[in-house]
């Protein structure tokens, strides 16, 4: 079973405005809702493919009772800690006469040490029977920047194989605590190496570096350009075939849910990558984030472009 945590869960709304512009009024005749966040983004998709998974985090009032049934009614298995406050709601404007996409994200609860607490306990419970661990997303409001590390060295006593997916400080204090792996997008990977990283050969320089660190993989995700993996003996690029996107927020989400996914079984890196890219592209074909089809994503496989570098 795949623990996905989700210590900062999302409604998530997404509205769809031809001609958008900041400081005008529109009147939504589309709007579509869905449990979101990246945690359970990772959840959905990793019970999609047909992994048994289990969601905990924090949830609050109204918006976070209807996140964990939306989940339950997938079949993800939940246990999230009740807090004060409402759990936040993120707002995604799609023009599509211009192929723009933009988000509101609010910062949700505040999260306190009895909270923490109550978590924790929950966590070590089910790593008790977990074949591996993600941990993706932003923290929330009260919890400490190095939740993340305190969490990995946790996992760790349990010797899980632990996935890390986050941004500045957290990905940063995290890292520290050498997960099995992290999964960067190219704008994270260069606020690592803190400059651009314009050549394939300077993002394998800063993979390679990571490594170094005693951290096993890396998988840098890079949009249209495909992902780049790198361990201590292998450098791989996959690319998919070009496709007209519907929604292509969530599509990093869907590409941790595959690794992750690959992990749990056993398959290789480079099987696990393939998998990792037919999600992510197949999460850009729904509205909806943080979705795809499982028939159409094992069709997908053999498209994705598979290249070895040096």
């Amino acid at each position: 079973m795949i623990t996905t945590v989700a210590l900062n869960p999302a409604l998530d709304k997404i509205y769809f405005v031809d001609g958008f512009e900041a400081g005008k009024m529109y009147r939504v005749r589309e709007m579509i809702e869905s449990a979101g966040g990246k945690g359970v983004n990772v959840a959905r998709v990793a019970k999609t493919l047909g992994e048994d998974t289990v969601a905990i985090g924090f949830k609050g009032g109204a918006a976070g009772s209807w996140i964990e049934a939306q989940l339950k009614k997938l079949g993800v298995r939940t246990r999230f800690v009740e807090v004060k406050g409402e759990t936040r709601t993120n707002n995604n404007i799609i023009d599509r006469n211009r192929n723009t996409e933009t988000e509101i994200l609010e910062m949700g609860p505040i999260i306190s040490s009895v909270d923490m607490g109550r978590f924790l306990q929950i966590y070590k419970e089910t790593l008790e029977y977990s074949k591996g661990v993600v941990l993706s997303g932003g923290l929330p409001q009260g919890i400490p920047v190095d939740y993340y590390k305190t969490l990995i060295e946790v996992a760790k006593l349990y010797k899980l194989p632990i996935i890390l997916d986050a941004s500045g400080e957290a990905l940063s204090e995290g890292m520290k605590a050498k997960p099995y792996m992290i999964k960067p997008n190219l704008r994270e990977l260069e606020n690592l190496a803190k400059r651009n990283l314009t050549k394939t050969s300077d993002i394998l320089e800063v993979c390679r570096e990571i490594i170094s660190l005693g951290i096993e993989v890396v998988t840098v995700s890079m949009g249209k350009e495909g992902a780049i993996l790198v361990s201590d003996n292998k450098c791989i690029r996959a690319k998919a075939p070009a496709v007209t996107a519907i929604n292509s927020i969530g599509s990093g989400d869907a590409m941790v849910a595959g690794l992750a996914v690959g992990l749990v079984r056993k398959k290789t890196l480079e099987e696990s990558l393939r998998l990792a890219m037919a999600c992510g592209v197949g999460n850009t074909q729904f509205v909806e984030i943080g979705v795809v089809d499982k028939d159409k994503v094992e069709a997908q496989l053999n498209s994705i472009e598979i290249e070895m570098l040096n």
